[in-house]
């Protein structure tokens, strides 16, 4: 219905247009009039309508600039008169054909918020009186500007009309039976629709931090994923405050998540989400144009938001305030997260500038661990790995995943080719001595670690998973 009423709406401009063009003819007693719209992006002139009492006159609807008399023209502010013969040639006019009964053009400007927007062309046999025709043109010009204004108002309003039926639709598609990351994703594609040059990045708890795991598809410029939450930056706010915070961006600050992230500018809304009274995570909306974050748009990321979290608590039912609903016991994000990640991240391989890395981390000498310690000592050792290879930790970007017990799958990102050598050296620093628990016990540990680099040619995540363990070669051993 919308649709409709907005093509009737054009309708009627269009027909408006044809009435006032043809009363300016009448009333100057001109033999043709037309006007032309200036697209100067395209650099065209695009005609609207014409009127005109002669048999041979006949216009193209677009036509370049360079093709036509009226490029000369198209950064006039006051009515123009042309004579035929002396300020323009007979050929230039490229309406007629035969011949050219017309000996005087007098050209009208529109002017639209500061700016040419069109061109009126009044031409006649006998040249035009300015003075006495101000009045008229004064009054053609009012008309122009008066319906112009009233079909954009119109328009305006159907296409917030059709907003809101899109809104609609984008809440349907947060269904509370999928998987609580499925959620997550499905809120930030919706979110990612209401922000045209931005995109839409989630934070979460893990690794006994807090950091970016996840970004929309099609999203340029966006934070790094593995960035960790440091004070003073929006996410931390809004963390503190349990509230969304919004902000315009200053040569580059104020930060989202941390000081080390690029393209901090346009503006940014940081939405906590709030599960069972906790908050779990933000989400870090953000758009280069800072002029897309009306009120209403606002409102429409909060409570997309609202209702992700919603669907979440009621997928899990009664969750204990104290559980990280992404990570397992130990720390490490859940399969289906950094999963998810991975198949983000293939997706945006042909805009991201970020090399990635994929890898998996085993426990070599398990065995032998287990013959030696209690299980109460080898869950807090799998949390203290997951905390001390912490990628952030050695000043890296990317987080730590749970694959299977005692295996670990490990996330970098970086633009730089060579951070990968780099992290395995500072891993294989970590394990030159003991691996020291919480309750200061020592372990000897030896780890084998397999990576991959996401490649373009990847295509899926299992492919990816495969190359990683084919890759466990590497064995990084203790100090003797």
């Amino acid at each position: 219905m919308s649709i409709k009423r907005e093509e009737k709406a054009l309708l009627e401009f269009k027909h408006i247009m044809d009435d006032v063009v043809h009363l300016l003819r009448k009333s100057t007693e001109a033999e043709t009039v037309y006007i032309y719209w200036v697209n100067r992006s395209r650099e065209q002139f695009v005609l609207e309508t014409s009127s005109t009492k002669l048999p041979n006159v006949m216009f193209q609807d677009r036509i370049n600039f360079e093709q036509m008399y009226l490029r000369e023209y198209i950064d006039i502010t006051k009515t123009v008169q042309l004579r035929v013969g002396t300020d323009i040639e007979d050929e230039q006019l490229r309406h007629y054909y035969d011949f050219v009964p017309i000996k005087n053009i007098t050209l009208i400007p529109f002017i639209n918020n500061g700016e040419l927007v069109a061109i009126t062309g009044v031409e006649t046999e006998r040249p035009l009186n300015l003075p006495e025709f101000q009045e008229t043109f004064s009054a053609y010009k009012n008309a122009l500007i008066n319906v112009l204004n009233t079909y954009l108002e119109l328009t305006d309003l159907h296409q917030n009309q059709k907003e809101w039926v899109d809104y609609e639709e984008s809440l349907t598609r947060i269904l509370p039976k999928h998987h609580r990351v499925d959620i997550l994703n499905s809120m930030m594609e919706e979110m990612k629709r209401l922000l045209p040059t931005g995109g839409v990045s989630v934070v979460l708890r893990g690794m006994d931090v807090w950091t970016s795991v996840l970004t929309s598809s099609g999203a340029k410029k966006n934070p790094s994923i593995g960035l960790v939450v440091e004070e003073k930056s929006m996410v931390y706010d809004a963390l503190q405050k349990g509230e969304p915070q919004f902000s315009i961006h200053f040569n580059q600050n104020p930060k989202r998540i941390a000081t080390d992230e690029q393209h901090t500018e346009g503006a940014t809304l940081a939405i906590p989400l709030i599960i069972s009274g906790r908050r779990h995570g933000v989400v870090v909306a953000y758009d280069a144009n800072p002029l897309t974050f009306k009120e209403s748009t606002k409102h429409q990321l909060i409570n997309l938001a609202r209702i992700a979290t919603l669907s979440i608590q009621v997928n899990l039912g009664k969750i204990p305030v104290h559980e990280d609903l992404f990570t397992t016991e130990y720390g490490s994000f859940i399969p289906d997260l950094w999963e998810k990640t991975l198949e983000k991240e293939i997706a945006r391989k042909e805009i991201s500038n970020q090399h990635v890395w994929f890898g998996l981390i085993t426990i070599e000498n398990i065995q032998s661990l287990r013959s030696r310690y209690r299980l109460e000592d080898l869950k807090r050792l799998q949390k203290t790995l997951v905390r001390i290879l912490n990628p952030s930790r050695l000043g890296f970007n990317g987080y730590i995943g749970f694959n299977s017990d005692y295996v670990l799958s490990c996330l970098l990102f970086s633009e730089d080719l060579h951070q990968h050598g780099e992290w395995m050296n500072a891993a294989e620093d970590i394990f030159k001595k003991p691996v020291e628990l919480s309750d200061g016990q020592k372990i000897d540990v030896e780890i084998r670690c397999g990576y991959t680099k996401l490649e373009k040619r990847d295509a899926d995540v299992h492919e990816i998973v495969s190359k990683a363990k084919k890759a466990l070669s590497t064995v990084i051993n203790k100090s003797a």
